[in-house]
């Protein structure tokens, strides 16, 4: 699941990876602008996500807030957290993994690095 996927920019780059990405953002707009990136959009709050527990392998949040219940309840145990900022540290919705990981319920693992301007972390249920 691609959180906060406004116009689908990165989906083609996840369904490189993924077998099915879907796309959820909140803006109807947005997800229409989306349409020819991504096949499969749901339009929903990322505060309620309209999942079932643990029914996701992989959470993506490219510049994306933070909903770390919906994300954990979401995410199956074997799930992973991609949490990427294009900015790095200049970002504005930069958080470094390790406030990332405090801020999921339960116990977290993760691993973060540099690319660029940007940064990325995969988390993981320890």
């Amino acid at each position: 699941m691609e959180l906060g996927s406004g116009t689908g920019l990165f989906t083609p780059l996840l369904a490189a990876a993924f077998p099915t990405v879907i796309s959820l953002d909140l803006s109807e707009r947005m997800l229409r602008q989306a349409a020819g990136r991504s096949p499969r959009r749901v339009r929903a709050d990322a505060s309620r996500l309209p999942f079932p527990d643990a029914s996701v392998a992989a959470v993506a949040a490219i510049d994306m807030l933070l909903f770390p219940t919906e994300t954990a309840r979401v995410l199956a145990p074997e799930g992973v957290l991609l949490w990427i900022n294009q900015l790095g540290e200049d970002g504005p919705l930069y958080l470094p993994a390790d406030d990332v990981a405090a801020a999921l319920p339960g116990s977290w693992q993760a691993t973060e690095a540099a690319a660029g301007w940007g940064s990325w972390a995969i988390l993981r249920r320890t």
